[in-house]
C-alpha cells in the first residue's frame, strides 16, 4: 500500500491532514472488462478504478485520486497538486 499525505489548509478553518491510501492491485475475474482493479481511499473514502495491468490501474486511481483533491481543494493543498487537464479539454 502507498499512502500519501496532504496538508489543506482552508480560508475559513483549522489545517488538516488528507490521507490518500493506494491499495495493492488486484485481479478480476475473466469475464471483467478491465483486467485489474484498485482501491483507493480518499480521506477516508474509498473507490475502485481499473486498468489493462496493475500499473495501469494504480496510474488510473491516482489520477482519480488528484483531480478530485485539486478540484475540491485547489490551491490550499501542500503539497500542491498541478492541474490534470488544460482549460478546454
Amino acid at each position: 500500500m502507498i499512502e500519501l499525505t496532504f496538508r489543506v489548509t482552508p480560508d475559513d478553518g483549522e489545517p488538516r491532514d488528507i490521507l490518500v491510501r493506494i491499495h495493492e492491485p488486484t485481479r478480476n475475474p475473466p469475464e471483467k472488462e478491465w483486467p485489474w482493479a484498485v482501491t483507493v481511499d480518499l480521506d477516508g473514502r474509498p473507490f475502485t478504478t481499473y486498468g489493462m495491468d496493475p500499473l495501469n490501474a494504480v496510474e488510473h486511481g491516482a489520477q482519480h485520486a488528484a483531480i478530485v483533491l485539486r478540484g475540491i481543494h485547489g490551491d490550499a493543498l501542500d503539497p500542491p497538486i498541478e492541474p490534470r487537464m488544460k482549460e478546454g479539454q
